[in-house]
């Protein structure tokens, strides 16, 4: 009986196009030689990688529902990785093997937690679930302003409800029990207790940040890496990508416990834990990092684009 109705009404996946799903390196997009494509990208501009500054800031897209219905499924995934994730974090502190074991197991935990929900949210919403990855394809015109602003909110309210889920599983004695969260806490409040300025911890979250997102780009987004990664395996170098993050920042100097490069998870675990400091550097970091790669990207495109009109986009 049911094979009988599923032949008379067929099922069609629900699969938007969109320039910015990581792991899809450009290889989702609506085909505008097509009558469909076209249709897609009137009510979708960022179907396509973005042509102008005003199809980027068309703020039209906030009354298209299906922008709506992908930042439900970012907020949701975020809450689910700052759970997943921040569990791994509250135990690796409370683990007495060697610090550079802990940082290890950290990094593994991140590079399988994030390549498994890339593949889980990218043809759902275009797995970002960091806004530091959002704002990246904002800047470079591969995200409307609307759909940023939407995923941007719902990651960070997602990453606070995902947090203080953590703390009600774990109780509050439990939750980051020594005080301090990996990748977020700094200074005197770090398990190697030293000082740390603002302007140090913003050159290093930046370029943590950069690297980041060059790197993300590159395997992620470059449609020139479609046939060589492609999305049965760019996911999994991304994923790779955050690990070596974590590994090559997480104990270079004292004071500091790695890159945070998604401002949500520390707002979440942060704002759960009751402590925020220095957290606004979180933010304007990857921020930075993401319109330095902007312009990059305006300047040297994947595709081939009339010099003039770059500067026209300006």
């Amino acid at each position: 009986m049911h094979a009988d109705l599923r032949r008379r009404l067929p099922l069609v996946t629900v699969s938007a196009p969109f320039a910015g799903r990581v792991g899809g390196n450009q290889d989702f997009i609506a085909d505008l030689t097509t009558l469909g494509g076209e249709e897609a990208i009137k009510s979708q501009p960022d179907a396509v990688p973005l042509q102008s500054l005003q199809a980027s800031l068309d703020l039209s897209g906030f009354f298209i529902r299906e922008n709506w219905r992908m930042a439900i499924i970012e907020g949701w995934g975020t809450c689910l990785m700052v759970f997943f994730l921040g569990s791994v974090s509250s135990t690796a502190t409370t683990l007495t093997t060697p610090p550079l074991a802990n940082v290890l197991f950290g990094a593994l935990a991140s590079w399988i937690g994030l390549s498994l929900f890339l593949y889980a949210a990218g043809p759902a919403s275009g797995g970002h679930l960091n806004p530091a990855i959002t704002m990246a394809t904002f800047f470079a015109g591969l995200c409307t302003l609307p759909r940023a602003v939407l995923y941007i909110i719902a990651q960070a309210v997602g990453a606070i409800v995902g947090a203080y889920w953590l703390r009600l599983g774990l109780g509050e004695d439990n939750f980051f029990p020594n005080q301090w969260i990996p990748g977020c806490t700094v200074g005197e409040l770090s398990p190697n207790p030293a000082p740390i300025s603002v302007g140090q911890l913003f050159v290093l979250e930046y370029m943590y940040s950069q690297a980041s997102i060059f790197l993300a780009f590159g395997a992620g987004l470059d449609p020139r890496n479609a046939r060589t990664l492609g999305p049965a395996f760019s996911p999994i170098v991304v994923g790779l990508s955050l690990a070596l993050g974590v590994v090559s920042s997480a104990l270079v100097r004292e004071g500091y416990t790695g890159l945070s490069f998604n401002p949500a998870r520390c707002l979440g675990l942060m704002t759960a834990k009751g402590e925020l400091q220095y957290h606004y550097v979180h933010w304007l970091a990857p921020m930075a990092a993401a319109i330095v790669n902007g312009l990059f990207y305006y300047f040297a495109p994947p595709y081939q684009r009339d010099r003039k009109r770059v500067f026209n986009m300006l």
